[in-house]
């Protein structure tokens, strides 16, 4: 039988199988692959707003490696968008490349969850953009899933997610101990505190 978290793995892992469906596209379909594109980018969203509340539902509460992994997996398909976008010749390589370095060293400086969240962003507003450009229709149709998913999680949106993501934002540039560096401890010896490095 399958659980309510299985299920939610399988939404998950699919989103790993589609951001290599982007790729494709690119190589085999260029421009052409667009509006195709957009279908992979709005079923792969789909699936990242069922497969939370589906994990949440399964009465064992358990963990999984794919359900660990779901952020990994969701800048997977970003970078999908993206390496589609410079493989159809939307957006130049070196933009791309400068881009996912940039990333890569802000997520390494901050690890930061959050920021994993805020890097993906631009690749799926270019592909917004490009979309109402080329694919009007195709644009159009990212934009009515938007208000859709807005709607749906009304009024939490407004209320808790954006707040929240923007003290999240707020708070990167916050100092965080890090677990390389040394804590100070106390150690009591013979009745007699002494600080340690």
């Amino acid at each position: 039988m399958i659980t309510t978290k299985t299920l939610a793995d399988i939404l998950t892992a699919s989103r790993f199988g589609l951001a290599w469906v982007l790729l494709w596209l690119g190589i085999s379909r260029g421009a052409a692959g667009l509006p195709s594109a957009v279908v992979i980018l709005i079923i792969a969203w789909t699936t990242d707003g069922l497969d939370g509340p589906l994990a949440r539902k399964d009465p064992s509460s358990r963990h999984t490696w794919i359900g660990d992994h779901d952020l990994e997996i969701d800048m997977s398909v970003s970078l999908g968008v993206l390496t589609f976008l410079v493989l159809a010749g939307y957006l130049a390589g070196w933009i791309a490349i400068s881009y996912v370095i940039i990333c890569l060293i802000m997520l390494w400086r901050f690890r930061s969850q959050e920021l994993a969240w805020a890097v993906q962003a631009p690749p799926y507003a270019a592909m917004l953009f490009i979309a109402l450009r080329h694919a009007p229709i195709y644009g159009l149709a990212i934009v009515a899933y938007i208000i859709v998913v807005i709607v749906a999680t009304w009024p939490r949106f407004p209320q808790v997610t954006v707040p929240q993501f923007l003290s999240w934002m707020q708070n990167l540039s916050k100092p965080k101990i890090s677990q390389e560096e040394p804590q100070e401890s106390v150690i009591v010896e013979n009745g007699n505190e002494s600080s340690q490095v």
